[in-house]
């Protein structure tokens, strides 16, 4: 038995088509409402997942790894004096960065590191973790935020220096006659009822929220520690999560501990000749 030969389809062609054109309608309508006009969001929250892969830098810390106190052709000031970087550090980090970009991490604020920076234009800089890993910045430029929780310290102290431009800290210098000043600020802190972190360094104390932590501003950032310059006890997080460790002679024991269990590097050079053989060879190892 023969059928009509018409060019029009058969009951179950025809349905068939419609089921087609149907599904194909929806999934053109489902992909126009949801990523046309919400695709630029959406884009700005993948961006900020937090299970995006975080981007290698070279963080590294500044006195004592970076900085030294021999006199160099680029001078820090700082309330201790000169601190200074040598020209060949500064070519080894503009080459450096060209490759990833650079993070400092450091105890010092930010209007103490722009000194620094304002210095070397040519290096690609990623972040700042400051004041011991309490403040994070993407540029130096943004506004600084002063704290006054710790106002009532100068009241109790009016003989002591406080140190500008700390934004989630307070440093002070203590009159050069006093003895055992960290004692005395845990004193205080005891008897007001306040909590805080003391650190004492030759001529300065210092009054953190917490235990100071660098890694902790770098997650903040984003950022993995792929190489990482360190020399003191503040560094040892960041060394530790580092992929890279590398530090030099002068060390303390921690640090270079973590350096040989990881594989890193120990420069056996001191001072601005350490600084450039680690640049060196973390240059030569990216």
């Amino acid at each position: 038995m023969g059928s009509w030969v018409t060019g029009c389809p058969t009951l179950m062609e025809a349905a068939l088509l419609y089921y087609r054109f149907s599904r194909e309608r929806l999934l053109f309508s489902f992909m126009h409402h949801n990523f046309r006009p919400k695709s630029m969001h959406l884009n700005k929250e993948i961006i900020s997942s937090p299970f995006l892969k975080k981007k290698n830098t070279l963080s590294v810390d500044l006195d004592g790894t970076l900085l030294h106190s021999e006199p160099e052709v680029i001078p820090v000031r700082g309330k201790s004096g000169f601190r200074y970087l040598s020209e060949r550090a500064a070519q080894l980090l503009i080459k450096i960065s060209r490759i990833m970009p650079v993070v400092i991490a450091t105890g010092r604020n930010a209007l103490s590191v722009k000194k620094l920076t304002v210095q070397l234009p040519d290096v690609r800089f990623g972040g700042f973790v400051l004041e011991n890993g309490f403040v994070v910045k993407r540029s130096l430029d943004s506004e600084s935020r002063l704290e006054n929780k710790w106002d009532f310290m100068i009241d109790l102290l009016p003989d002591w220096e406080r140190l500008p431009g700390y934004e989630n800290c307070i440093g002070l210098i203590p009159p050069e006659n006093r003895k055992n000043p960290g004692n005395i600020v845990r004193q205080i802190l005891q008897e007001t009822g306040k909590t805080g972190y003391v650190h004492s360094e030759p001529r300065k104390i210092f009054i953190y929220p917490g235990t100071p932590n660098k890694m902790s501003g770098l997650h903040r950032l984003r950022v993995h520690p792929y190489a990482t310059m360190g020399n003191d006890l503040n560094d040892l997080q960041m060394m530790k999560d580092s992929s890279c460790p590398v530090t030099l002679s002068a060390a303390c024991i921690p640090i270079k501990n973590i350096v040989k269990e990881k594989n890193g590097y120990c420069s056996a050079l001191s001072s601005h000749a350490a600084t450039e053989d680690m640049l060196a060879w973390i240059y030569r190892k990216l």
